[in-house]
């Protein structure tokens, strides 16, 4: 008799928890439910800013994105409606956005990060349509005005698969203005990359001689070398306006022409 008691007593525990458990889930079930069915509270739009504070892409033109995709202003979306992931793939698919993310907090505020892609130099095209190429070599439509160095000249046409061409000179541009944009010394003096029919590249600095010859962009990091010995150590014994060429396309040798003579 005691042991039937106590199996009862057993049951009802189980019975209990079970239906707590219901409980909790038909709670829970609600209010997603009614979570995914209410409107957004907010919407906060974060663009990431390089050093100079400048934007590629402003918060009206994130929400003119999402608006092309939706169908109508993202302000007045349920948050069902929203595919967040989906939202992401649309922004990073323009070519002034490196990465975003969304999330909406419990709060029901939408949260939108923007990392905008950073231009390293300017492609300077003759038909007009000027474009930036980023450090990994993307392209980046003009929308500001951004300081970094010009290539004008003979550039290659550009195409996404450059990167795999190694006779287009996109590729020597590339590698030469990674070098720029990560010594200080060298973004400090270069305002100008001038390429020619051969793909020669010549730099016009921003202050001093005409301009610095350094042929094929083979042993890049040799030229370079060489021309930082020469501006810390000749420069003090000769002066910045010497001369108006520096060559540095033969190997151990700096040559100095005054083209004036």
């Amino acid at each position: 008799m005691g042991k039937r008691r106590k199996n009862t007593k057993t049951d009802y525990i189980k019975i209990g928890k079970a239906i707590t458990a219901i409980a909790l889930m038909v709670f829970l079930f609600f209010s997603v439910f009614q979570k995914l069915g209410s409107p957004l509270n907010d919407i906060n739009i974060e663009i990431s800013k390089g050093s100079d504070k400048k934007t590629l892409i402003k918060e009206k033109d994130v929400r003119s994105l999402l608006k092309t995709e939706l169908g109508y202003d993202i302000s007045i979306a349920e948050i069902a409606q929203l595919d967040l992931y989906k939202l992401e793939k649309i922004l990073t698919r323009d070519d002034r956005i490196n990465r975003a993310d969304l999330f909406v907090d419990k709060h029901n505020n939408l949260f939108i990060k923007v990392e905008q892609k950073q231009p390293i130099v300017r492609i300077d095209v003759t038909d007009g349509n000027d474009y930036y190429l980023d450090y990994k070599g993307e392209r980046i439509p003009v929308t500001d005005v951004f300081r970094v160095p010009v290539v004008t000249g003979h550039v290659d046409k550009y195409i996404i698969s450059f990167k795999e061409h190694k006779k287009n000179n996109l590729n020597a541009v590339l590698e030469l203005a990674q070098k720029v944009h990560d010594d200080d010394f060298l973004s400090a003096l270069v305002e100008q990359i001038y390429v020619n029919e051969k793909s020669e590249v010549t730099i016009v600095p921003k202050i001093g001689r005409d301009k610095i010859l350094l042929g094929q962009i083979e042993d890049l990091d040799e030229k370079i070398y060489k021309l930082k010995v020469y501006y810390e150590k000749g420069i003090k014994n000769i002066g910045i306006d010497k001369f108006d060429e520096l060559d540095l396309q033969y190997k151990g040798q700096v040559l100095e022409r005054d083209t004036d003579t």
